[in-house]
């Protein structure tokens, strides 16, 4: 009776694991959301195409990744900003394709934004991502917008 007992618990205790449903609080993006989402980006500039015009002019070059979330945000900033100063220097560097130029600059975290003056020197290292009104201030600042 003891093992009869047993196994019944047993037996109702694998029924009821059955799958759970998890409410997931972040929202599902479908594949067709997603690509008109990264559309919004600033497009990858391959490195070799920027170095030629370092020391030239003023520079923001963004490291990041198209599969970084804090990257895409930081993506999305720059495109706004090129949109609306479109002979800024602003560039978005794809650290899984640009694999030389990311060991060169000793990229430790994605983004990480280089300001390089005018001369070819870096200006500054911000890491991480920043808000509009930073970048902006920052962009002003070292003089790739006016």
């Amino acid at each position: 009776m003891k093992k009869m007992m047993i196994l019944a618990g047993l037996t109702l205790l694998l029924v009821g694991c059955g799958e759970a449903k998890v409410e997931s609080k972040t929202p599902i993006v479908s594949p067709l959301q997603k690509s008109q989402e990264s559309s919004l980006m600033i497009e990858a500039t391959p490195y070799t195409q920027i170095a030629s015009a370092i020391g030239k002019t003023p520079m923001l070059v963004e490291f990041g990744s198209t599969g970084c979330a804090s990257c895409v945000e930081m993506g999305k900033l720059l495109y706004r900003a090129k949109q609306e100063y479109p002979k800024s220097a602003i560039y978005f560097v794809e650290v899984y394709q640009d694999q030389q130029a990311t060991r060169d600059y000793r990229i430790q975290m994605i983004p990480t934004q280089i300001y390089i003056d005018g001369k070819g020197a870096e200006a500054d290292r911000p890491m991480g991502a920043v808000n509009d009104e930073q970048l902006i201030a920052k962009l002003k600042e070292q003089k790739i917008i006016l």
